[in-house]
């Protein structure tokens, strides 16, 4: 659709120029072209099938040119493309008072000149400062803040995903439920690690990078805050540069590596561990509680059944072994917790 796009502007200009230089070309002839054939329109058509002939070799350059511009503004979210578009205006607009004011200075050949060199200058740094700047124009409002012992949680700040978050994918069903509020942001350089670990001759590691990108692919399907951030880099130091990243855009990171936590505490970076939100909220049960439980397989002591809970917690069940495969109520008799985790000791509960 782009590449016919173009031709059709080409042909455009070729008419606006056949229009405009044919007439004084014919002029020069020796001889007076017939009114059938010196008209403004044989001068358009035979202007643009000129154009067409002389410049459609460049259709395909232009075409990538423009492809690669839709792909830049595409992978910006809406906000930083407005604050991108008022910069530019305003720009455009300063370029404008600073040639009227120089047009009434009556300078011959330099009042033609600066103005369009202006208007290009002024309205290309207005388009930079309003694209990369949006943060700190932002900061310039008043925003509801929350203190927090490892950094400050602004509300709707940028949250940079970590190449273990995507992998581990319960991102997703975070994302799902709503919890996660802001713009979920993937730099660069985090999809080009998972598609190194995604190529990898290591089946295990090539299988971790395909879900990765699975669960990527999941998230942009889920939520139209999530977006990829282009980034030019010279060497692939994920953890460094997501920091650095998390600095300059003051955003928090989502992650559940441990060490790049504790390195993000050191550097006051607000960090969102998934591990962290699973524990806080994984079920509490005590001495007495009485809930339904799957037993899936035998105990190591004789007699008894195990079953797991929904956030993988191991259930020891006495007398359990009769019952596998079979949802029974429970009652727990004591809990345990190891330096791997929790364990729950229970026995069949007794009809009430």
């Amino acid at each position: 659709m782009l590449k016919y796009l173009l031709y059709v502007l080409y042909f455009l200009i070729g008419i606006s120029l056949g229009v405009w230089l044919l007439p004084e070309l014919a002029q020069l002839l020796p001889v007076d072209l017939p009114a059938i054939v010196g008209n403004v329109l044989v001068y358009g058509v035979i202007g643009g099938i000129l154009f067409m002939l002389l410049f459609l070799w460049t259709v395909p350059k232009f075409e990538s040119l423009i492809r690669k511009g839709e792909g830049l503004i595409m992978n910006r979210n809406l906000s930083e493309i407005v604050s991108a578009t008022l910069g530019m205006i305003i720009g455009l607009l300063i370029a404008v008072l600073i040639s009227l004011l120089i047009n009434t200075m009556n300078i011959p050949i330099f009042g033609d000149i600066i103005p369009f060199v202006l208007a290009v200058v002024l309205g290309y740094l207005g388009f930079q400062i309003g694209l990369k700047k949006i943060s700190e124009v932002l900061d310039l409002f008043p925003r509801n803040t929350v203190g927090n012992g490892s950094g400050e949680v602004v509300a709707g700040q940028k949250k940079f995903l970590d190449t273990s978050a995507i992998i581990d994918g319960r991102i997703v069903d975070v994302t799902k439920t709503g919890f996660v509020e802001g713009e979920l942001v993937i730099p660069q350089f985090v999809l080009d690690e998972l598609q190194l670990i995604a190529d990898a001759t290591d089946p295990i590691k090539r299988d971790k990078g395909q879900r990765g990108l699975d669960m990527l692919n999941a998230l942009q399907d889920l939520s139209e805050n999530v977006s990829i951030m282009p980034i030019n880099y010279e060497k692939l130091d994920v953890d460094h540069q997501l920091i650095d990243l998390a600095k300059a855009e003051k955003g928090a990171i989502i992650t559940t590596d441990y060490n790049l936590n504790k390195i993000c505490q050191l550097h006051q970076i607000k960090v969102l561990n998934v591990n962290e939100l699973s524990d806080s909220i994984k079920m509490v049960v005590v001495q007495g509680d009485e809930f339904n439980l799957l037993i899936s397989k035998a105990g190591k002591e004789e007699n008894q059944g195990v079953g797991y809970l929904e956030d993988g917690t191991m259930v020891v069940v006495e007398e359990g072994k009769p019952l596998i495969n079979q949802t029974v109520t429970i009652e727990v008799t004591s809990v345990l917790q190891t330096n791997s985790g929790r364990i729950i000791f229970a026995k069949k509960a007794r009809k009430k």
